[in-house]
């Protein structure tokens, strides 16, 4: 039997959720589900194309709502109603929501509409350590109160599952996973002392990008042909420039923007450097991986999950440039330390974290559910 589907993401742009979707449906048979994807009307009209394309070839359709916003605001409630009467009119059997915004607000119309099957994968909280009062509390209340309106809450880091209590019974962690077939191959990498250390990620309060750059300064200060990298944009692209500018580190550090290839990156590079606040899982870490980069990067929410600390690379706590620059300057000091982290790195993300096992899992996990609803709804009958 056929089965009908839908994702329901936010933005249109192929960041690290919506490549999560893209994975799914590119894995799940064609003869047995009929895909779709809903997005908000927000963004660029370019991604906008690529994310239709994208899916497209996935052989999903994609759909637009003109209400559903990233913000929360006064369309909220029109977002609902209009997820309702898509999904009453669509009659999906699994809707699968992602992330905090569409998860409160898909969760609670697809149920009110009668979707069999629905599903939450909680890929980051609004509830983390740098939000205060009343926003914590108030993030908390209507993450709990959309867990009453779905079957299933998967979370890609177990460091999530101390939030969900009161849902254990229907909570799975299931990690991210990538393609790895479709990168470009690894080139080999010789070890040189003119070590190259690349950043990628948006240049943005969750990423915390003046840390790597104070990091970098420390770093330069004993290693003075060490190169850095950053490859991102956004809210702090101009303190970040402005940063490099004052301290004279124009020919050290170069912050190139967005990139729609990164991958030559990280073909070239010698280390991968995160300095996030807050990171559910990060799928930069499995690309840095696959590529043999030694990862030093922040011990905050799932990135232990991903970055084995000591084998796979070195970790230290966030807002730390002392830190971050020690464990640096161990990885440049050390190019056996580098080799065998980064081939240990490769090793784990391509067997621990490739897309052949999230779709596994969640094709058996839709499965699971939709049987599961559909002989409850036959006994009903009887």
């Amino acid at each position: 039997m056929r089965k009908k589907i839908l994702h329901i993401q936010v933005l249109p742009q192929m960041s690290g959720v919506q490549k999560i979707s893209l994975e799914i449906f590119k894995g799940l048979d064609d003869g047995v589900y009929d895909k779709y994807i809903l997005f908000s009307e927000e963004g660029t009209e370019a991604n906008k194309e690529l994310c239709r394309d994208l899916f497209n070839k996935a052989g999903a359709k994609v759909l637009f709502s003109k209400n559903l916003k990233r913000e929360i605001g006064s369309s909220d409630f029109a977002a609902l109603v209009e997820i309702y009467r898509v999904c009453k009119k669509e009659k999906f059997d699994i809707v699968h929501t992602n992330s905090t915004k569409p998860g409160i607000i898909g969760r609670i119309a697809a149920t009110l509409a009668g979707v069999p099957v629905v599903v939450h994968t909680v890929h980051e909280l609004a509830f983390h350590n740098f939000v205060g009062f009343p926003k914590w509390q108030f993030y908390w209340l209507c993450e709990m109160t959309a867990s009453f309106f779905c079957d299933h809450i998967a979370m890609v880091s177990s460091y999530y599952s101390k939030y969900f209590g009161w849902f254990k019974k229907k909570c799975s962690v299931i990690h991210n996973g990538l393609d790895f077939t479709s990168f470009p191959p690894a080139k080999e990498k010789i070890p040189s002392d003119n070590v190259k250390v690349l950043f990628v990620g948006r240049l943005e309060f969750p990423k915390n990008p003046i840390t790597m750059l104070k990091a970098a300064e420390i770093v330069l200060r004993e290693y003075p042909n060490t190169l850095f990298t950053i490859v991102g944009d956004g809210a702090y692209e101009d303190e970040c420039r402005g940063y490099v500018e004052k301290h004279n580190l124009e020919n050290n550090i170069k912050i190139l923007g967005w990139q729609e290839n990164v991958f030559e990156y990280y073909r070239t590079h010698d280390i991968f450097a995160m300095t996030s606040l807050y990171e559910s899982f990060g799928l930069i870490f499995l690309e840095a991986g696959f590529y043999g980069l030694p990862v030093a990067a922040t011990n905050v929410e799932g990135v232990p999950e991903v970055v084995a600390d000591g084998e796979t690379g070195l970790l230290c706590s966030p807002k730390n440039p002392e830190a971050l620059a020690e464990n640096i300057m161990k990885l440049i000091s050390d190019k056996e330390m580098r080799v065998r982290m980064g081939m240990a790195g490769r090793e784990r993300v391509t067997t621990m974290f490739n897309s052949d096992k999230i779709v596994g899992r969640y094709s058996e996990l839709y499965n699971k559910l939709y049987e599961k609803k559909s002989g409850k709804n036959n006994t009903d009958r009887t």
